[in-house]
């Protein structure tokens, strides 16, 4: 929920809506991403890497789409600056949704 607190949301659109400012981070950064959530994907397909490791999830997961779902379904979430935030609820809900599949069930 930190990621998309009101200034990296801010920021987000910034960077959309500047295009001077999208093609000087360009020459640094892939075209196809906006900084802030490509890093924070990075972030996430790691700490997923890690729990395939642990065996949480399933080895063969494709953490790279999943952290990108997972950042996309949160933006949408928490998009709309003018209403409150998505309480953690709501957030739990969607990423349950998204990584359902992959989570290795335990036996009891």
């Amino acid at each position: 929920m930190d990621l998309f607190d009101s200034i990296a949301v801010a920021i987000v659109s910034l960077v959309i809506f500047r295009d001077e400012l999208r093609a000087r981070l360009r020459q640094t950064r892939p075209a196809h991403s906006v900084p802030v959530l490509a890093e924070a994907a990075a972030m996430i397909a790691s700490y997923l890497t890690d729990e395939c490791e642990l065996g949480r999830i399933a080895a063969d997961a494709d953490v790279d789409s999943l952290a990108l779902s997972l950042i996309g379904a949160g933006h949408l979430l928490f998009a709309d600056r003018e209403s409150a935030p998505p309480d953690t609820g709501a957030v739990d809900k969607v990423v349950t949704t998204v990584i359902a599949d992959v989570v290795q069930r335990r036996l009891l």
